[in-house]
């Protein structure tokens, strides 16, 4: 029997017969979504023209209404499709329900089962057993639940076919697409750089250099669209259904390479400290380098606050994880997807932009130093109507002025952690917030804790040191230890923790509590 299985669909080659006709028949680009609108649309007319001809051979399912005798052969669908044969027919007694009969049907298995007969008031009827959920053949209520699905196994079949060729989300046949003359390119290169890195639609760059366009516009933008992307000068920025094109020589530093404090060195696995250990809590750090964060949730989210550590702070950057990763926009092609960023209380706006293998965003140092955010600052991420703006918005502290950690270097280069009063214009973690002045020593300071000699348990122990400075009991939360070795080194939260348990001057009080055991302590204990 044929039947709609949208939960299970796959793309056949009649689907991609389909999906090149309609390209070709309508010589415009169309993204997977917009394909599987279509596919969503054919099928459902197909099946419903089959399900004319199944009318047809509709006798022999069991319908209550119909009259049977002693030998008729039924079909039960709602049951496995099971037949049976009727072996007696007997008058039912149910004066509700008029006059009516009983058959008793026998079933392969020996299985004697009764049902109504000439019964003419009863749903099965009319049922549709070919498609028992009606709404499986109503075109949009199976795009809005299946169509991103449908989606993405067009967008997965299409990039094996050689024929057609993408840019962005749009698919069209590469034989289709008009040649470009490499002077134009060299045109659309001139109007990137006078722009000095802002992003531009192809139709501002095609409008700037009076590209002549055919009596088909959107075929016209799409070839320009491959001949750039094909181009190793320009750089595809735009988000999903987006196109947007800078020159990658113009691009931010921070966009183009990972900033030096998020880099993780993997020199730090030498210690052996496993960070799957099934010792190691739950440990709420917002920090890009733990997969278990990177899993996107399902709920989409409006808003979303970040506690920003010390290498964000000092890249101006923030980590892509958890519920932010459905705020920001992402890309189907791009790695580097740009958009705008705008502060909740000024209005202003300025560009950022989302670096999607490395799971960061980028952009935010002016902001960060012009609001006084500091290492351990809580402040709140807003979705927007524009889906390429994303606010962001401080949330007021207790009070002005608070008693908070700070990081100090002295000439040679060495820290220390001295609690002070300073200023504070957000909230902030109390355990992972340390008040620090910019300035070029700290870019001196972290090459030289990050040198391949460099010991990570002495530096572990220098950092438990300074913040017991002013705890007799020298007792330690994991969360300050994070915050504090962070400013050294990059190390994520579950490879620190694991560390820590390995390693014997450190000991564990609880499982967010440590305390560093002083040699004479050991030899005493």
């Amino acid at each position: 029997m044929n039947t709609l299985d949208w939960s299970s669909v796959t793309i056949d080659n009649n689907d991609l017969d389909l999906i090149y006709n309609l390209l070709l028949e309508k010589e415009t680009p169309m993204t997977p979504l917009q394909l599987a609108e279509e596919l969503i649309d054919n099928r459902i007319k197909a099946y419903k023209k089959s399900g004319k001809e199944e009318e047809k051979q509709d006798d022999k399912y069991y319908r209550p209404g119909k009259v049977y005798g002693a030998g008729d052969e039924i079909e039960f669908p709602l049951n496995d499709n099971a037949k049976g044969v009727v072996k007696e027919v007997r008058e039912g007694v149910n004066p509700a329900l008029g006059i009516f009969s009983v058959i008793t049907v026998e079933f392969p298995d020996g299985t004697v089962k009764e049902f109504a007969s000439g019964l003419s008031s009863h749903k099965l009827n009319k049922f549709n057993y070919s498609n028992p959920d009606e709404n499986l053949s109503d075109p949009k209520y199976v795009y809005k639940k299946f169509g991103r699905k449908i989606g993405r196994k067009i967008a997965s079949v299409l990039s094996e076919n050689e024929d057609l060729v993408r840019i962005g989300s749009f698919w069209f046949p590469q034989a289709l697409l008009t040649e470009v003359n490499p002077g134009y390119l060299n045109l659309a290169e001139a109007v990137l750089e006078m722009e000095e890195g802002r992003p531009l639609h192809t139709e501002e760059i095609l409008e700037q250099i009076e590209y002549p366009m055919d009596s088909n516009p959107e075929l016209t933008i799409f070839s320009f669209n491959y001949a750039m992307q094909n181009d190793k000068r320009f750089g595809e920025v735009g988000p999903v259904n987006v196109v947007l094109w800078t020159l990658k020589e113009m691009q931010p530093e921070d966009v183009r390479k990972t900033p030096m404090t998020l880099k993780f060195n993997e020199d730090l696995l030498r210690y052996g400290a496993d960070p799957d250990n099934e010792e190691i809590p739950v440990i709420a750090i917002q920090d890009e380098l733990e997969k278990e964060q990177l899993v996107e949730p399902q709920e989409i989210v409006d808003s979303c606050t970040v506690c920003i550590s010390y290498p964000h702070w000092k890249a101006g950057t923030l980590p892509l994880v958890g519920a932010l990763q459905t705020i920001f926009p992402t890309a189907n092609e791009t790695d580097n997807v740009v958009f705008n960023f705008r502060d909740k209380k000024t209005g202003e706006t300025f560009l950022g932009w989302v670096i999607l293998s490395k799971n960061y965003v980028c952009g935010l140092k002016p902001w960060y130093r012009a609001n006084g955010i500091i290492p351990g600052s809580i402040f709140k991420v807003n979705r927007t109507d524009d889906s390429g703006v994303i606010e962001l918005e401080l949330i007021p502290p207790r009070s002005g002025k608070d008693w908070i950690l700070s990081f100090n270097l002295d000439a040679k280069n060495h820290f220390s952690f001295v609690t002070n009063q300073h200023k504070v214009t957000t909230q902030f973690d109390e355990r992972m917030v340390v008040y620090v002045e910019n300035s070029p020593q700290l870019d001196t300071f972290w090459e030289a804790n990050n040198r391949k000699e460099a010991n990570l348990i002495r530096q572990i122990e220098l950092v438990f040191r300074e913040l017991a400075k002013d705890n007799p009991q020298g007792i330690i939360h994991f969360n300050e230890v994070y915050a504090g070795i962070n400013m050294l080194r990059r190390v994520p939260p579950r490879l620190l923790y694991a560390i820590l348990l390995k390693e014997e001057s450190i000991q564990r009080i609880d499982q967010m509590y440590f305390k560093l055991v002083d040699k004479d302590e050991e030899e005493n204990g």
